[in-house]
């Protein structure tokens, strides 16, 4: 289940990674749908399922923390069709930043190794992080970026901070220049984004034209993030 998308981007990605896990399991059935912008809906994927004979399923948000989407709009989703179908046994998985520090530094990792930005002859040996991601007006889910890019900076025994991007990049060239502040001359952004969209963009444009070395691209289909999504869909989940 992800977010959604104006962008053909954010569609392409849920369908890789559907591909991705069809093809680890060729018995694994895998639906994907959308909450907003794209089609199908949760619902519309739920009752196709149904349709076609399963009576078990997983729903595995593609999400980064607990806020409101996986607080209000999972949940809401799910209902509707339990409504119609009581008999279903439906669960939800962790938001993927749930315990998963070390797939994630691991994922950020493999962004910053391929960055999407012309390596400098200094970019091998970064002396600040800058986690990049999207805003969110839940606290809770802001504190775990924030945990997430503390934790990416000690596995590197770096000064870290974290920027949550707009199409105006102020708070990308807040954080390099707080860094800047702390003595690091070569900062390096991770992306902590699924795939490309305008707030990216915007953020690695910002994020550039404070002097960042490195500016990675989307997580995509990294192994690591493969990896964390597959364990979500086979872990225990509580019934909702």
């Amino acid at each position: 289940m992800s977010h959604g998308s104006r962008q053909p981007y954010g569609a392409r990605f849920a369908q890789d990674v559907a591909t991705a896990l069809r093809h680890d399991d060729p018995g694994l059935v895998v639906a994907v749908s959308f909450l907003e912008l794209n089609r199908p809906s949760p619902g519309q994927a739920l009752q196709q399922l149904v349709a076609n004979g399963q009576d078990e399923i997983q729903v595995v948000p593609l999400l980064f923390s607990a806020g409101y989407h996986y607080r209000v709009d999972v949940p809401a989703a799910l209902d509707a069709v339990r409504e119609s179908h009581p008999e279903l046994q439906v669960r939800t998985a962790a938001p993927l930043l749930t315990d998963a520090e070390t797939d994630l530094i691991a994922a950020l990792d493999s962004g910053v190794s391929q960055t999407s930005s012309p390596p400098t002859p200094s970019s091998a040996t970064p002396d600040g992080l800058v986690l990049l991601a999207a805003g969110s007006g839940d606290a809770r889910a802001r504190a775990q970026v924030n945990q997430l890019a503390q934790a990416w900076g000690r596995q590197h025994g770096l000064p870290s901070d974290v920027a949550f991007c707009d199409l105006r990049g102020a708070d990308v060239r807040a954080a390099i220049a707080r860094l800047r502040a702390r003595g690091a001359q070569q900062v390096v952004c991770g992306s902590l984004f699924l795939a490309a969209g305008r707030l990216l963009d915007a953020g690695r444009r910002a994020a550039l034209e404070a002097g960042a070395g490195d500016v990675a691209g989307p997580l995509g289909t990294t192994p690591a993030l493969l990896d964390l999504i597959r364990r979500r869909c086979l872990e225990p989940a509580a019934a909702g």
